[in-house]
């Protein structure tokens, strides 16, 4: 008889499998209001903050605190769908 150990990394995902972990960060963006997931779809994207901020027609300094606000908001959205 074999026994199979899984190995879970970072949000629940299979270690080695970053396909899972980026679908459900996908998952998790379409659930942020609007502003926060193209914040955060932008700056993953590699657009410079200067770009972000014209993009949602905000002052540049406005947008690191969006910006926190959001990770928090998909952190806990991505929490309460792993314990779910």
């Amino acid at each position: 008889m074999s026994e199979e150990v899984v190995v879970v990394g970072v949000g629940g995902c299979p270690a080695g499998d970053p396909g899972a972990g980026q679908l459900r960060r996908a998952e998790a963006l379409r659930h942020l209001p609007s502003a926060y997931s193209l914040a955060l779809r932008l700056r993953d994207a590699g657009l410079p903050d200067e770009l972000i901020a014209k993009f949602l027609a905000m002052e540049r300094e406005a947008l690191d605190p969006l910006l926190d606000v959001a990770e928090a908001k998909l952190a806990a959205i991505l929490v309460v769908e792993r314990d779910a």
